[in-house]
């Protein structure tokens, strides 16, 4: 099974290296080389302090992030897990992305959601009672951008008369799509819209803070699963066949080792892929020495 490597921006403060572009070249190269097939950054462009203070962190914008991954890579895929597409306007959005996937030989893939933290709705400027009216003009307006055609679109924002998105995207169709979140609308898109689905681990004590339905444990996961598979069938459409689950903390050698029977559990239970968020270690030796040994014990084993 794919195992996906998440970067490992955990609370507060992130070490300086992994500020460094240098070193996050050196970092997707050395997941590459590990047999990781995706590298991840995700996307909080204004937190707030009390986020930050209680459970929250930072990271680079994660285009820019990725950037220097692929000029580092050349294989491995590029994950944004995940953009808030409420955030931005959409032809600009379109723009980089396109941008980054034709610069990247075509290894884009686009993890999305609707956003969660109030505080930066609010510190950027997004009406929170809009995000899933802007999430889903978002998406008609990108997969239309990034064939390299004119674009006419009112938006409720913006008007497009024959906009032109140039690079187009290299890969047919755009870079892939993945939704994440647990929520029944969440799920409808994942179908309706053909994408890949990024559950959100959330034991029922935080899923109020995260605004989706909790999901704790694997009995739930196989629910939500079945619920996928139940909504494509009324829709006649193709059930979801990319399922990307979110992997418990390894920092040891025996959290490493339990991932292996929980690999092959959740395969059976419909996961396709597994992401898994590495620690934060002070130093970049000690991210890539915790890579080799993430690589010994399970990616060899699953």
């Amino acid at each position: 099974m794919d195992v996906v490597y998440g970067t490992p921006y955990h609370g507060t403060p992130v070490p300086p290296w992994l500020y460094d572009g240098t070193a996050i070249g050196r970092l997707a190269a050395v997941a590459e080389a590990a047999g990781f097939s995706g590298f991840t950054m995700t996307d909080h462009p204004a937190p707030s302090q009390a986020w930050r203070e209680n459970g929250g962190h930072d990271t680079v914008d994660p285009f820019l992030g990725l950037a220097f991954a692929a000029a580092a890579t050349s294989r491995i895929r590029l994950i944004t897990y995940l953009v808030v597409l409420p955030y931005r306007n959409p032809f600009h959005l379109a723009k980089v992305t396109a941008s980054l996937d034709a610069l990247s030989g075509g290894r884009l893939d686009l993890g999305v959601g609707a956003g969660y933290l109030k505080a930066e709705f609010h510190a950027l400027g997004v009406d929170w009672d809009e995000r899933n009216a802007l999430f889903d003009e978002a998406v008609t307006v990108l997969r239309q951008a990034w064939t390299g055609e004119p674009v006419t679109h009112s938006g409720r924002h913006f008007s497009a008369r024959g906009t032109v998105t140039m690079p187009p995207s290299p890969q047919p169709g755009g870079p892939p799509l993945w939704i994440g979140g647990n929520s029944r609308l969440s799920l409808r898109r994942v179908v309706d819209l053909g994408a890949g689905w990024l559950p959100v681990p959330n034991p029922t004590g935080t899923s109020a803070m995260l605004r989706t339905r909790s999901l704790d444990g694997l009995d739930d996961f196989a629910d939500y699963v079945g619920q996928l598979r139940t909504y494509a069938a009324e829709q006649g459409r193709p059930a979801p066949d990319r399922i990307m689950y979110s992997m418990p903390g390894a920092g040891t050698d025996d959290e490493m080792g339990a991932h292996v029977p929980l690999a092959a559990e959740l395969a059976e239970r419909g996961a396709t892929q597994l992401v898994v968020n590495a620690p934060t270690t002070a130093t970049l030796d000690g991210a890539e020495e915790w890579i080799a040994r993430y690589a010994e014990r399970v990616l060899a084993r699953v």
